[in-house]
């Protein structure tokens, strides 16, 4: 049974429900000596498998040597009533995967600092020989100042520790697979950057480079097709960018460039007429990568198509009205989903179940900020 507000937990009472994962409950808390808001993830006490755990715990160890400005910090861990709970820094934000569904009018040049900021962590946890193998628009929070923050290490290892990379294991999330977690392989540095690329990619053109109704197409385009050159889906996107991605994107890992750092160093080479190009450039969200569902009407006007959102979506909206409301806020979101065409009118409707004035106004300004 979910925790519920007012509860406490070690030194940390329960201010709201975040969101419920395969592994674990996340809940917003407030340190009850330092009055601190910060977010608590605590191991689901029906997923107390040994294999879960092992992984729960090899997730705090690895944050736990981490400290990066674009990484989410760890701060605290402890075990309560047999369960295990890791303590982060709230962000308060939305994820990228949000943003790439909603209107983005600076999109190019703010996803590519976003990406950047990516890469740097990247380089940074790398050096360290952790890989994360789950880079994804959903794993990239976006704080209020306008920073990246990588999250989710649970699938991550340490490049020394072989007995978490066996073969003949998929892992990762399908849409942003490198060829070589496809084929269940030891994965290294590389694949990370292979699911940067695909991640920037879809910032710049609106969809991913391989997709399809099953899983199987998703993953034989990951395996064996050429994604489309960025110029053929977007005229505008200069040539030298287009090649960077493609490159980032190579089938064979020796093709792709070797590092984080090579790879941002790239990006951090763009030429002053191509940022130019980038800042004015329109981007046009194609139905196909709108939310299930959904129709592309609306799409030239930036507004994301008619019709039911995808979860993660729901989740992330879910995730900032708890944070007024508490754990009914996922009831609230499902519910006003039906009724609309936009992530914008989403946000007002369900608004309205927020009673204080300036609750309210700060929770809208979370939309009207980005």
């Amino acid at each position: 049974m979910p925790l519920r507000p007012g509860q406490n937990i070690g030194d940390y009472e329960i201010l709201s429900q975040l969101g419920c994962g395969g592994v674990g409950e996340v809940y917003m808390v407030r340190h009850v000596i330092s009055q601190r808001v910060e977010a608590l993830k605590l191991l689901r006490s029906d997923r107390n498998r040994t294999d879960l755990s092992e992984r729960f715990l090899r997730e705090i160890r690895l944050l736990a040597g981490l400290s990066h400005p674009h990484i989410a910090r760890l701060n605290n861990a402890f075990q309560h009533d047999d369960r295990i709970a890791m303590v982060m820094e709230f962000i308060e934000g939305e994820d990228l995967y949000l943003k790439l569904h909603s209107p983005w009018p600076r999109r190019a040049m703010e996803g590519l600092t976003y990406i950047r900021q990516v890469l740097s962590a990247l380089v940074y946890a790398h050096a360290r020989g952790v890989i994360h193998r789950d880079i994804k628009p959903s794993n990239v929070m976006i704080t209020r100042e306008g920073d990246a923050k990588l999250l989710d290490f649970g699938m991550a290892f340490q490049s020394a520790d072989m007995s978490h990379t066996r073969p003949g294991y998929v892992l990762g999330s399908l849409h942003y697979m490198s060829p070589e977690q496809v084929r269940g392989e030891r994965v290294d540095a590389r694949s990370d950057l292979y699911s940067t690329g695909i991640t920037l990619y879809e910032i710049l053109t609106g969809r991913r480079p391989f997709d399809g109704k099953t899983e199987y197409e998703v993953m034989t385009g990951h395996l064996r097709e050429e994604p489309k050159r960025l110029v053929e889906l977007n005229p505008a996107i200069p040539d030298a960018v287009s090649d960077t991605i493609l490159r980032a994107l190579a089938k064979d890992a020796s093709q792709r460039f070797q590092t984080a750092r090579e790879f941002l160093t790239a990006l951090d080479g763009i030429s002053f007429d191509d940022a130019q190009t980038l800042e004015t450039m329109a981007i046009q969200v194609p139905a196909s990568t709108a939310p299930r569902g959904s129709s592309s009407k609306g799409t030239a006007s930036g507004r994301p198509p008619s019709g039911n959102f995808e979860a993660a979506v729901l989740d992330s909206v879910s995730r900032e009205l708890a944070a007024f409301i508490g754990p009914i806020a996922k009831v609230v979101v499902k519910r006003a989903a039906d009724q609309c065409s936009s992530v914008e009118e989403l946000y007002t409707r369900v608004a309205a179940e927020i009673d204080s004035e300036r609750d309210r106004s700060q929770f809208l300004a979370r939309k009207k900020g980005r």
